[in-house]
């Protein structure tokens, strides 16, 4: 049942309400269930009257979005709130009326909640932005990029914007205009930002929000995805560092599902050993032999699809993975590598891989000598 509610708050200024109007978003982006909003003073006292849908959303407000408003803004006082029932909540036409400059986004058409979901992401409020969408919305982005595809729902929609800090260390989303016609609106603009590897884009983008009853019931990006997917594609030192680290370093065997190629193949000391799994066996093996082994890589080349590194690797063989019984003794091997890779993965290595000296330090094989002149 709708009702009004007759809000007090003794003892605060203009210039905190505005504060307080300002961070609780009334403005930018609508509370669910809120109806309309009136304030005015009496002494030092602030009075508002505010049409809600219910006493519940009301509550619901001031739980997520009122109070800890307040609690930022060192308000000490709690609100002094009466419900009334409401015969009706009459607003013929949605805006802003105050003595204060505060901009005009009130919800008043289905352009203006594109406009409110805009805001909300430039302020970082995400929640704020799925307070928008129906329970049934469909977003959409394009399948070209890494984390792009089709979500359902708030809840998928959400999961997307989980993944963009993942991928980006900057991301502007600016719309340029907004087309209404009934209940779609076509938003260009454009994206401009950088990657977590620090590379920058800036691509145009079209927009097509779809509404229904005033809420975002669909949502569909059409873009240049081609410089955004270069810019996100890893280079080969960054996916040879989360090799040596995740892999080898912390034994995330998993990992290698996503940076090795299915039919890799290492040409190392004891020939060749194809497959991913192959590749993960003979990592588990060694962090059974040395499970404190540790990988840093240096000195890293890259021309087309080969690369070349130089790595380092020290540990301590307490373990008997190699075929031969634990030693008790520390190594320091340093070994040449050269890898190619193949749409972003490992697909061939090539290495001595510093076995023999590490064999020679633990003692299971003798020092060579040099040979009597």
């Amino acid at each position: 049942m709708a009702v009004i509610a007759e809000v007090t708050l003794r003892g605060i200024t203009r210039q905190q309400c505005d504060a307080l109007r300002e961070r609780t978003g009334w403005l930018q982006r609508p509370p669910e269930g809120g109806l309309a909003h009136l304030t005015w003073w009496e002494g030092e006292d602030c009075h508002s009257l505010d049409g809600w849908e219910s006493d519940e959303a009301f509550a619901a407000f001031g739980e997520a979005r009122l109070a800890p408003a307040m609690a930022d803004l060192g308000m000490d006082a709690p609100p002094e709130v009466v419900f009334h029932p409401a015969h009706e909540v009459y607003a013929p036409r949605a805006g802003v009326v105050a003595a204060t400059e505060t901009p005009n986004v009130a919800v008043a058409g289905n352009a203006d909640v594109a406009r409110t979901g805009y805001a909300a992401f430039a302020a970082g409020d995400i929640p704020g932005v799925l307070a928008l969408f129906t329970d049934d919305v469909v977003w959409t982005t394009p399948s070209s990029v890494p984390f792009g595809g089709v979500y359902a729902g708030p809840q998928g929609a959400g999961e997307f914007f989980t993944k963009l800090p993942q991928n980006f260390a900057e991301l502007n989303v600016q719309p340029e205009r907004y087309i209404e016609a009934g209940d779609t609106v076509v938003v260009p603009g454009r994206h401009r930002g950088r990657t977590q590897a620090g590379k920058a884009f800036d691509v145009p983008f079209v927009h097509l929000w779809t509404l229904r009853n005033g809420k975002v019931s669909a949502f569909t990006e059409v873009m240049d995805s081609a410089p955004v997917v270069q810019a996100l594609a890893p280079d080969a030192e960054s996916i040879l560092r989360r090799m040596f680290d995740e892999i080898i370093n912390q034994g995330r065997l998993e990992v290698a599902d996503e940076l090795f190629a299915e039919d890799y193949v290492d040409h190392g000391p004891m020939g060749d050993l194809p497959g991913r799994e192959t590749f993960k066996q003979l990592v588990a093996q060694w962090r059974e032999a040395v499970p404190d082994v540790h990988c840093e890589i240096s000195s890293v080349v890259a021309e087309g699809d080969l690369c070349a590194w130089v790595v380092r690797t020290t540990g301590t063989h307490t373990g008997g993975g190699l075929g031969f019984p634990a030693t008790g003794k520390r190594f320091e091997t340093l070994s040449a590598n050269i890898g190619r890779f193949r749409d972003g993965r490992a697909a061939e290595h090539w290495s001595e891989q510093g076995l023999f000296p590490m064999l020679v330090q633990v003692g299971v094989i003798p020092m060579p000598v040099p040979a009597a002149g």
